[in-house]
């Protein structure tokens, strides 16, 4: 078994954090992980991924050959990595942020993150929300053993964070897997 999952956005909307707690959480369930990031020499603004690959063995090949989860949290990530994906793909995307392409030959499914996030009274939380729906939507993880390492990720983790964790993944429970 194999997942390459691409966190697509832009400086300053936590891309970064998303994949390493998800990475994180998976490493501690017993998989093989690989974690890269890539990120423009802007602090804000500019274009930045996180890649988590689960691998089947340490030889395995540790970057993104083909991308079976995107989530998107800008219109540049999604622009960025849409012509990277398959038809098996799975790509999440903060619709309030971005416009999908209609007719790609992929799943495509709307994650409000913005609007819970801000529905939760901090907009900086869009990320964990994303990361709910991310960890859902591999089906790789409980909500359980993501908020254990969720919380443990930062000693400034608050409870809206982990709020933002659980309504994402309810809302990644809810797609077809």
């Amino acid at each position: 078994m194999r997942k390459e999952i691409v966190i697509a956005g832009l400086g300053g909307q936590g891309v970064q954090r998303l994949g390493r707690i998800l990475a994180k959480a998976l490493h501690d369930k017993g998989f093989l992980v690989s974690f890269n990031s890539e990120y423009g020499p802007e602090a804000r603004g500019g274009l930045s991924f996180s890649q988590v690959v689960v691998k089947e063995s340490l030889e395995d090949w540790p970057e993104i050959l083909k991308v079976d989860i995107l989530a998107a949290m800008s219109q540049e990530g999604y622009n960025a990595w849409i012509s990277k994906i398959t038809p098996e793909s799975k790509v999440l995307f903060d619709d309030s942020l971005v416009k999908s392409v209609p007719l790609l030959d992929a799943h495509q499914y709307p994650i409000p993150a913005s609007k819970t996030a801000n529905e939760l009274g901090s907009q900086i939380v869009a990320n964990m929300v994303m990361l709910g729906a991310v960890a859902a939507v591999t089906g790789l993880l409980s909500l359980e053993e993501l908020s254990e390492v969720a919380k443990k990720s930062t000693r400034k983790f608050s409870e809206v964070n982990l709020e933002a964790v659980e309504r994402g993944y309810k809302l990644g429970s809810l797609l077809e897997n």
